[in-house]
């Protein structure tokens, strides 16, 4: 994400916009209402007073910025035609005001307005001389002067306030309703909805954005999750009742038989069933423990052509028919390599018995490799699976065609056999083989078998 795309850039320059606009707004308001100050003409007794001071060219002359002229008049600021001190301003009053003075200077005609709280006449001239001169603000003037700053201070007071309201509203809309939607959207996420209301907020492309994209997938997520569930279940459910159903009648047969023949075929189903049970169970054990990281790399050295012999050796003895079928290709591209053993065997085995299972034809075992990894290779010579079926056979409990062989299992063979490669770093593959038949590959990296 771009740093202009940032929240938290984003919400101190709305903060520094709306700040600065209601600050000027402030200032702008307080301007417009407060009374401008307007000069005034002074007034005639004020003349007539300092007439007799302001008329003779030397004491006019000799008047310096600082000096009581009479009464509370006070010289301001001087101005001479010429001289190194050509114009000067009293050292009492703030320097804040000279150019205020200095504009006075060059007046036509004497004015007088408020100058902080003095009142400031002027100018008054002799023979180019020019002077300006201050009095004490009356209690009058003060008391007015006092009221405009008070109307100011409200309209400022006031403008803040607005300011601040229009602040509040604009991040309600924009900051504080995207997260009312973001809580509404995870109540219904905890409802089981699987596309909460999130409107326009995946769009965005700052954090709320970005929160809103998670949610979005958690929610999808946690669907997918439930339904897998709810299907594992209803699977399971399904997979356990049957055998269930025949032991169940099993026993209620033995029970009721004389025949010891027929009492012991009774028990052979009980204990095949019995035993297709503990299969079923053991397998969804190990796909569960092997979903959730559970299982634990044993590696040790392995002789990956000794292995499918003694598995070929295993499957032949419990049928030596089924073990006739198999046939393990002879060559030197069977591997030693570190890896685990069990975990192994169970990848070779699933898909050995799953062909088994739906052919009666040989069944080839094959081995490649290369300098990194080595793949192990299940075909056989059936019939094969139509094209659309190929991406579902590694789906727990999906059989392509269980009517078409009794001994089909549950689906969960090839389901496990992939979530094992899967731990053990490798991949798995299945396609039709141009000349017939099913083809398994099983590709696996090659260790080097580390020397004791």
């Amino acid at each position: 994400m771009r740093w202009y795309n940032s929240l938290s850039i984003r919400l101190l320059l709305l903060f520094w916009v709306l700040l600065f606009a209601v600050a000027s707004s402030g200032y702008l308001l307080a301007l417009w209402f407060s009374k401008p100050v307007v000069p005034q003409p002074v007034p005639s007794e004020v003349q007539s007073s300092l007439a007799p001071i302001l008329s003779e060219v030397e004491t006019f002359r000799s008047l310096t910025p600082g000096r009581l002229v009479a009464g509370d008049y006070r010289v301001a600021a001087s101005l001479a035609p010429s001289g190194t001190e050509r114009l000067q301003f009293d050292r009492n009053i703030s320097a804040n005001f000279r150019e205020l003075m200095m504009r006075q200077l060059d007046a036509d005609q004497p004015q007088q307005f408020p100058m902080g709280s003095r009142m400031l006449m002027g100018p008054f001239a002799l023979q180019d001389y020019r002077i300006l001169v201050t009095r004490p603000l009356t209690v009058d003037e003060q008391q007015e002067q006092a009221t405009n700053e008070q109307q100011t201070q409200r309209v400022q007071t006031l403008s803040l306030l607005v300011g601040s309201f229009a602040i509040a509203i604009l991040l309600g809309v924009w900051l504080i309703q995207p997260l009312r939607r973001l809580t509404l959207a995870t109540r219904e996420i905890a409802k089981g909805s699987e596309q909460p209301n999130l409107q326009r907020l995946p769009k965005r492309n700052d954090e709320l954005g970005e929160l809103a994209r998670a949610l979005k997938t958690t929610a999808y997520d946690l669907a997918v999750s439930r339904d897998a569930q709810r299907r594992l279940l209803s699977d399971v459910s399904h997979e356990l009742r049957s055998p269930l159903a025949r032991m169940q009648v099993a026993l209620m047969l033995s029970a009721d038989e004389d025949d010891s023949q027929a009492r012991d075929n009774h028990m052979n189903q009980l204990g095949r069933d019995l035993e297709r049970l503990s299969t079923i169970i053991e397998r969804i054990l190990s796909l569960s423990r092997l979903e959730n990281g559970l299982v634990k790399l044993q590696a040790e050295p392995v002789d990956v052509r000794q292995l499918v012999e003694q598995l070929v050796s295993d499957l032949n003895y419990t049928d030596a028919k089924q073990g006739a079928r198999l046939q393990v290709h002879d060559s030197d591209a069977w591997p030693n390599t570190e890896s685990d053993p069990e975990l192994l065997r169970l990848i070779i085995e699933n898909f050995v018995r799953n062909a088994l299972q739906y052919t009666d034809d040989a069944i080839e075992i094959s081995c490649q490799q290369d300098q990194t990894r080595y793949t192990i290779i299940i075909r056989d010579h059936g019939p094969g699976v139509p094209p659309e079926q190929l991406s579902q056979l590694f789906t727990p409990f999906y059989r392509a065609d269980p009517s078409r062989n009794h001994k089909a299992g549950v689906g969960l063979g090839m389901a496990l056999s992939m979530r094992t490669a899967a731990v053990l770093g490798g991949t798995v593959e299945a396609r039709n083989h141009p000349d017939g038949g099913l083809e398994i590959t099983v590709t696996l990296p090659l260790q080097v078998v580390s020397k004791a």
